[in-house]
């Protein structure tokens, strides 16, 4: 990494400060603080999201998007009892991207803040809700295809780190244009909705997440899961949307689901794509073998 970029930006950091309460270097890919010493960038063992007083990676991460898009991000977060605006800029050092995060203490600018009874737990719980809109399928209510781009490279770097695996498994309802064909699209989304519940009862752990791919078909991630677990909970969705009946705008409806299955020890290089190709190669498997069937 060329000391010359570095003292560039580091001028250019040092300038911005006087504008915003905070400014870090951030590596979203690890969620770790970076900083300058002995004229390199290294890792802290300082994990981005602990400034936010949290165990985990915050789900509407701009700084992620930042860094997957090379486009500026912006966000409304709290800290206890500090409201942040929140800027992710993502910058180049030598072919290597990073974000730089801008934090501007807001908590005295929100005109809402203390007027009508409205208390900070409230305030919180608003911004709560217009961060998880950017990452919600509006329809289920579920996590949308965004939350896959950024969480699931996420995860597969956590699961390498831990010298885990992760499960992975992907879902498509069968013949589902014959329900729109059949009962109308109003129904259908009905049974979208109805299905998600469906599969989403199947999951007992926190760590484990669903999200809508697309249309009809949808991704469950397991962190750390086995081979066993992934297929025994892809057998276990399969089997309860076989054997449940939707009640959809007055109709009474069966459907089933095919199921592609990938459960790999998370190597250096393996990227999200990979391993959602590796599934989708079975579930692809599934629909050819007939059907409402588990494919590994």
């Amino acid at each position: 990494m060329c000391d010359d970029n570095l003292d560039i930006m580091l001028d250019k950091l040092r300038i911005i400060d006087k504008m915003y309460d905070m400014v870090r270097l951030v590596n979203p890919t690890t969620k770790k603080i970076l900083k300058y010493s002995e004229n390199k960038l290294i890792e802290e063992n300082l994990h981005c999201f602990e400034f936010w007083e949290r165990k985990q990676t915050c789900n509407n991460c701009v700084s992620m998007r930042a860094y997957q898009d090379n486009e500026t991000y912006v966000k409304i977060e709290y800290a206890p009892d500090k409201i942040f605006l929140v800027t992710s800029v993502p910058a180049e050092l030598d072919g290597n991207r990073i974000v730089v995060e801008l934090l501007k203490d807001a908590t005295n600018s929100m005109v809402f803040e203390n007027q009508d009874g409205i208390r900070h737990t409230e305030v919180y719980s608003m911004i709560e809700c217009i961060n998880s809109l950017a990452l919600k399928d509006p329809l289920t209510g579920i996590y949308n295809r965004r939350y896959i781009n950024e969480k699931l490279p996420v995860e597969l770097i956590n699961a390498y780190l831990v010298e885990q695996k992760i499960g992975i498994i992907m879902i498509d309802i069968d013949n589902f244009k014959e329900v729109n064909d059949t009962y109308g699209h109003i129904t259908g989304d009905g049974v979208l909705k109805s299905f998600v519940n469906t599969i989403s009862g199947c999951l007992k752990r926190e760590s484990d997440w669903v999200a809508r791919y697309g249309g009809e078909e949808f991704l469950v991630c397991l962190p750390g899961a086995t081979q066993e677990v992934t297929e025994n909970i892809a057998e276990l969705m399969r089997r309860t949307v076989e054997h449940s009946t939707i009640r959809s705008n007055g109709h009474d409806i069966k459907v089933t689901a095919s199921f592609g299955i990938c459960c790999k020890k998370a190597k250096k290089g393996i990227t999200a794509d990979d391993i959602i190709d590796l599934a989708d190669q079975k579930l692809y498997e599934a629909k050819n073998m007939g059907r409402n069937r588990v494919e590994v």
